[in-house]
């Protein structure tokens, strides 16, 4: 059995998780926003346009950032004691390969994100400054590319473990919930999210940046439903005691 102090930690830990990375999520779309009329540069990851957009979206998107990494790294553990709960071993491939996901994941959400910020907000500058598009893409191609390749594949080193593990445990009955909630998971609704903004794009909305919270959104999602399996944990025990 699980007392009801552990029980009240667990549920307001993954709550505090699901808040601060659907935040994460709106940083997201403020790092994402990219106003009308712009030429591509950099790879095409953003456009000239971004020299109109207001400073204070990527400063706030930042504190969104870090919020996320206070986030994570209260659910993180979290997530290990539910899976001790649910009596999965710590012998098993799955639990070593969600450990692995979760053991730097709160660094990774705080790091990834702010580089995202002061890349756009360096590149932003010199946009204002007068840089051309020639210049912007001679500059920036290649500090931007080595700046962001190891936190990317950081990124993946988080994502995929626990997306692996997360999705077995759900579609394995391990966790108590609805099997339909497997999709709920970093990689899984990043996936979903790109293929919602690839068809918003082909339709030519500019609303396709709204799709850039999938991943963010993934681990909020993870995190509610994880809150809603420690309910229906502490519910099956309550029915087991009047049973």
């Amino acid at each position: 059995m699980i007392d009801d102090n552990k029980k009240k930690k667990l549920e307001a830990v993954f709550i505090f998780g699901f808040i601060s990375l659907l935040l994460c999520g709106v940083g997201d779309w403020l790092i994402g926003y990219e106003p009308e009329g712009g030429l591509p540069i950099v790879f095409g990851i953003t456009t000239t346009a971004i020299a109109d957009v207001p400073v204070w979206f990527y400063v706030l998107s930042f504190f969104l950032g870090i919020l996320s990494g206070f986030g994570c790294l209260y659910f993180a553990p979290a997530i290990m004691e539910f899976l001790d709960i649910k009596g999965i071993s710590k012998d098993s491939k799955m639990y070593k390969l969600m450990r692995f996901g979760l053991k730097s994941a709160p660094m990774m959400f705080v790091s990834f994100h702010c580089a995202c910020c002061i890349c756009l907000l360096m590149l932003q500058a010199a946009l204002r400054a007068g840089l051309d598009v020639s210049k912007a893409d001679s500059v920036y191609m290649l500090p931007v590319a080595v700046s962001m390749l190891p936190f990317l594949i950081w990124c993946f080193l988080c994502d995929i473990p626990v997306t692996v593990a997360y999705m077995y445990f759900a579609l394995k009955g391990k966790l108590g919930i609805n099997k339909a909630a497997f999709i709920l998971c970093p990689m899984g609704l990043s996936i979903v999210s790109k293929i919602i903004a690839a068809g918003v794009a082909a339709l030519g909305s500019r609303l396709a940046f709204l799709a850039a919270c999938g991943e963010s959104w993934g681990w909020a999602f993870m995190c509610l439903a994880l809150y809603y399996a420690v309910k229906r944990l502490l519910l099956q025990e309550v029915k087991n005691e009047f049973s």
